[in-house]
């Protein structure tokens, strides 16, 4: 049976082509979809899966931000693999998309993150009909909107979870090109406010030090890269250490003006057993050390874009994606983590093991976002082979 079903994944692989599945995102990325204007995109990509004949339909829950479900049924007898995937990009301007067949690449928002892996997924279904490969299992493809935070809060695709609308398993077709993440650190977003004097006043009528905004900013920076120290000293394993980060620091609107407020953004990942309450405890404690220190109001905000998680290496969905990866690359898949926080961690809170396999995100979010066509004919490759180590597969087309 397995040397079977490697014939059938490799038979499926090769009926994957680059220049299409080029085509395909560059038709893609040419549609713009910035977090929560995922709507015409999202029509675009529920027409691709209904000309491949998947029984389709638009959720439209959520207004400007519709969910794309999609199936494949199979023949019978098999699980469901759920492919999935997000439809939003940042809300950030990038040059003008272009392809360039004879270099090989596609450039556009959304080339690497992620609407290349969702070219992938269509392409991956054209191929195993191509090839006359027919899944046991059901095939379900999700995409969904509201996906990049800080606007997106993953809240479309917990309603579809939410609503039964899941597979036995699930990959993700962003992330993990060349290994294969178990587990993840969680993250939030945390944002802590400050605020003084309820009108700016100048530099001279300054009551105390303490009551300028700046010193608890400067107070909390202190002690958030003092904890920071403390958390890179931890674990060396594949997940990596607790973070803290800061990214943004708000305040004053003029050199001799005090300012009445001040803001402090950043991230704190976490591994389990660590949760979003722990973080929240551990930074209210910073939080109200700088009052007291300085009179000030200090608050805290907490978002959590996805929590910590882990998944045990003989789950049937890693073992038929290191197969499927094998058949399509010829070499091993590695086990690891995943640097970033993606939608794996909705799933596995859903009780639905999640992995991701995707393309080469090193030019995600960057002002020349770009994937290759020999790495999008890659993840079709692996995608199909998963299909086929997963559901299962038999020779012959759907009726």
């Amino acid at each position: 049976m397995p040397e079977q079903s490697s014939d059938l994944a490799r038979l499926a692989g090769s009926a994957v082509s680059a220049r299409r599945v080029m085509e395909e995102t560059f038709r893609f990325v040419s549609v713009p979809s910035p977090t929560g204007a995922e709507a015409e995109f999202a029509t675009l990509y529920a027409s691709a899966l209904e000309s491949l004949g998947l029984e389709t339909a638009l959720d439209e829950e959520f207004d400007n931000s519709p969910s794309v479900v999609a199936r494949l049924r199979g023949s019978g007898g098999g699980p469901t693999l759920q492919l999935d995937g997000h439809s939003d990009t940042v809300p950030i301007p990038h040059g003008e998309c272009s392809i360039d067949l004879e270099h090989n690449v596609v450039r556009g928002r959304g080339a690497a993150d992620m609407k290349g892996g969702l070219a992938a997924i269509c392409e991956a279904l054209r191929a195993l009909e191509e090839a006359g490969v027919r899944p046991r299992g059901d095939v379900l493809v999700t995409v969904h909107g509201l996906h990049e935070a800080p606007l997106g809060d993953q809240r479309t695709l917990r309603s579809l979870l939410r609503r039964g609308i899941a597979g036995d398993a699930a990959v993700i077709a962003e992330l993990g090109h060349d290994h294969l993440a178990t587990a993840s650190r969680g993250m939030s977003i945390f944002r802590i406010e400050v605020r003084g004097s309820r009108t700016p006043v100048h530099e001279v009528e300054l009551r105390t030090r303490d009551s300028n905004p700046i010193a608890a900013v400067r107070l909390l920076l202190d002690r958030l890269e003092e904890k920071a120290a403390v958390l890179e000293a931890g674990a060396e394993d594949a997940i990596g250490p607790e973070t803290v980060f800061v990214g943004q620091v708000r305040s004053g609107d003029f050199y001799n003006r005090v300012p009445v407020g001040a803001e402090i953004v950043g991230t704190r990942r976490y591994r389990p057993p660590t949760a979003m309450g722990d973080v929240d405890k551990e930074l209210r404690v910073l939080c109200e050390e700088a009052a007291a220190r300085t009179g000030l109001e200090v608050s805290l905000s907490l978002q959590e874009v996805g929590p910590a998680y882990s998944l045990e290496p003989s789950e049937p969905v890693i073992e038929a994606l290191c197969r499927g990866y094998w058949d399509a690359v010829g070499r091993e898949l590695p086990l690891g983590a995943a640097g970033a926080v993606g939608n794996a961690a909705d799933f596995v809170a859903h009780g639905v093991p999640a992995v991701y396999h995707g393309v080469n995100q090193e030019t995600a979010h960057s002002d020349d976002e770009q994937v290759s066509g020999s790495d999008l004919a890659r993840a079709a490759r692996v995608l199909a082979a998963t299909v086929v180590h997963f559901c299962g597969a038999e020779r012959g087309r759907a009726s």
